[in-house]
């Protein structure tokens, strides 16, 4: 199913924000999905606290606008005002954050994860340096939406619809995940979710926002703070242990939980409620969602979802090979 139809139409009565890489969304999360304290990924709508303005970059001159920001950082669009030149999502750390050390380190370490990028399909790294005397890094803007638009606006996308391109979202987000940990430099996403995942035309997705990110290599106590949203929390965060690339596929699988069922796979009202689902051991069956799809996806999904991560898919390519499976 091509979603061109759609989102053409889309555009005539309403445009979309477009939706740049990293934590650069147009729409705040929903309520109580607040991050860790530290977290650079919570967003919300601009502020425009500071008007439009000119700056020379290290690739050029652009046109800075506001166009999101969040509790630790900014995001601005970058207008290049050279031809030849892409657009811009450039993110800083907020005045008040800037002498706060774990939030300094993280976002230097998101940084050089996004700069060790090099897929189709993720943010692509294009300059770092200061404004203002403000450490800065920029990505080329990614024309889509939060694929999380896709159950909150039911009239123009019908959850049949959906349901029916949701295996496809999976399969690449899958890819994506297999390349993440599988490079030479494995990274753990860590925050994946319906807010974080930018979806075009041409019905390709784009895994973004790297604010709770880390090497594996060099995982340490701190970098396991910066948590997902409650929401989207992996048993093994919820509970506080040490967690690693299967968190990634639990979040795969509340992705494609809600893709199919059309409904938060975390029912907590409050986030204490919502870490206390997430850290619960109960099982699902391999059958709870046949009335949703069949047999074979819903054990798919299942495994996904498994409170220990040991009886999990152990790989994105193991999960990738049980899904192409007939």
């Amino acid at each position: 199913m091509n979603l061109t139809w759609l989102f053409s139409w889309r555009s005539k009565k309403q445009q979309p924000s477009p939706g740049p890489t990293d934590s650069a969304k147009p729409a705040p999360p929903a309520k109580n999905e607040a991050k860790s304290p530290t977290s650079t990924t919570a967003s919300k709508p601009v502020v425009k606290t500071q008007g439009p303005f000119e700056v020379q970059l290290n690739i050029g001159r652009y046109r800075m606008e506001p166009f999101t920001e969040g509790g630790i950082c900014v995001v601005m669009k970058g207008i290049p005002l050279e031809q030849g030149k892409p657009k811009l999502a450039v993110k800083m750390v907020r005045e008040q954050w800037l002498n706060h050390q774990a939030v300094r380190r993280q976002f230097t370490n998101e940084s050089q994860i996004v700069r060790e990028l090099h897929h189709p399909q993720l943010p692509k790294y294009r300059s770092r340096g200061l404004i203002d005397g403000k450490a800065y890094y920029a990505y080329e803007f990614i024309e889509g939406f939060q694929l999380i638009n896709l159950s909150q606006e039911q009239q123009r996308f019908p959850p049949s619809l959906v349901k029916e391109i949701a295996r496809d979202i999976v399969r690449q987000l899958l890819e994506q995940l297999h390349f993440l940990h599988s490079s030479l430099k494995p990274v753990i996403h860590g925050d994946i979710s319906s807010e974080n995942i930018l979806i075009d035309t041409r019905q390709k997705i784009y895994l973004v926002d790297f604010g709770c990110s880390h090497f594996q290599k060099q995982a340490s106590k701190e970098a396991y703070q910066w948590l997902a949203k409650p929401s989207f929390i992996s048993p093994e965060q919820a509970r506080g242990e040490a967690w690693d690339h299967r968190s990634d596929l639990y979040q795969a699988g509340i992705l494609f939980y809600e893709l199919l069922r059309n409904r938060r796979w975390n029912v907590g009202k409050s986030k204490r409620e919502k870490v206390l689902f997430a850290a619960s051991t109960e099982r699902q069956l391999d059958n709870f969602l046949v009335d949703v799809t069949d047999a074979k996806t819903s054990a798919f999904v299942a495994k996904l979802l498994d409170p220990d991560p040991v009886r999990r898919f152990q790989s994105a390519k193991e999960a990738l090979e049980a899904l192409s499976k007939p």
